[in-house]
């Protein structure tokens, strides 16, 4: 039988029913694949608007069919809430509220309590929206288990779910106080594509730095990335560099430009 850690167990069948917020990453997929594995009351539902990874959202249907989840999809077109697309420092926080606030209807509806994949590692120091999750009451079973980051790695492995990379929203390529533009966001979405059909299997990040494209990868992949940079330039890219991956990388960058 697949194992599921008992404290994390027990507070899945706590707040059973449950909707989880499945983005498509490894921590959602993971989080559904334990609750599914301990036989609780569960569906799923993404919210898919202009800041989603490309694929991210199929991912999560195609797993919710493989383990018989009902899973619902939400569109929502983030950037007409002006206060996000100006993308403030705290547009984390306005990002996760608007994102979990569209899912109380469906959870209302269906008697389930909202639940994410934030884990023990997702510091609310580090992670803004954080807060947004508090306000909201939505419940994040991988932290209140005290389940970090190489543990999910380690569930999702016993739980049979796929190893993904790390990602974030497409929003995080453009440096804060920068306005965030459907156009700006279609030719990230572009090139990382792009890349990904070269070969890039890792981490990646296309940042936007004015009008250049900043190519973030891992040190095993900067000779595959340099190989392909100059090709980016069909997406409206005035220069295109390639660097070493950093977490929280954009915020190296300081851009006054709008």
């Amino acid at each position: 039988m697949k194992t599921v850690p008992s404290k994390l167990s027990g507070i899945l069948q706590k707040n059973s029913p449950i909707l989880i917020a499945l983005s498509g990453g490894q921590d959602s997929l993971t989080l559904l694949a334990a609750a599914k594995a301990v036989n609780i009351s569960v569906i799923a539902a993404t919210v898919v608007s202009e800041f989603e990874v490309p694929g991210e959202t199929e991912r999560a249907e195609k797993f919710c069919k493989k383990l018989g989840v009902p899973w619902h999809s939400i569109q929502i077109k983030i950037l007409e809430d002006r206060s996000i697309a100006a993308n403030p420092v705290d547009r984390c926080y306005l990002c996760k509220k608007k994102i979990m606030g569209s899912l109380a209807d469906l959870a209302k509806a269906q008697g389930c309590k909202i639940c994410d994949g934030t884990h023990a590692d997702d510091m609310p120091e580090d992670r803004p929206g954080h807060a947004a999750l508090l306000e909201l009451g939505v419940c994040s079973p991988f932290a209140e288990a005290g389940i970090d980051k190489e543990e999910v790695l380690s569930l999702a492995e016993t739980l049979g779910v796929p190893i993904i990379p790390p990602s974030s929203c497409l929003a995080t390529r453009i440096p804060f106080g920068v306005v965030i533009t459907e156009e700006k966001l279609n030719r990230v979405a572009a090139a990382e594509t792009f890349l990904h059909e070269q070969g890039i299997a890792g981490i990646l990040r296309v940042r936007l730095i004015g009008d250049e494209a900043v190519v973030e990868v891992e040190a095993g992949e900067m000779q595959l990335a340099s190989k392909h940079a100059a090709e980016l330039e069909r997406f409206g890219f005035s220069r295109v560099r390639v660097a070493g991956y950093i977490s929280g990388g954009v915020t190296r960058w300081k851009q006054t430009q709008q």
